[in-house]
């Protein structure tokens, strides 16, 4: 009884995430798609286990994982874009020019 209600819950949610894509209301590179799409993936692949179905089981892992690479790589752009997107150096809020514009100062 377990194991079929972990196939049903799985099977919905990798339907669900498939139509939230498909009418544009999720991204595929969100990370909730990518998590939906691996607890789906977890659930009907455990359930499919249970039944001995091992090309199923087989076909839910590569979905697993194909889900945990996409939210790696989202993560990544992400990050490396936070990194870009940061200023070189912080401002001094001491009101004192910085050192190099003290010296050229000092040189005027």
């Amino acid at each position: 009884m377990l194991a079929s209600a972990m196939g049903w819950i799985g099977t919905i949610g990798g339907i669900s995430a498939y139509v939230l894509l498909s009418r544009g209301r999720w991204d595929a590179t969100s990370l909730r798609y990518s998590l939906l799409n691996f607890v789906a993936g977890a659930l009907a692949g455990a359930a499919s286990a249970v039944y001995g179905a091992w090309p199923s089981v087989g076909s839910n892992v590569l979905w697993c994982a194909i889900a945990v690479h996409s939210a790696v790589t989202t993560l990544r752009k992400r990050r490396a874009r936070a990194v870009i997107a940061e200023p070189a150096s912080f401002p001094d809020h001491t009101g004192e020019p910085p050192p190099a514009d003290r010296q050229l100062l000092a040189a005027a």
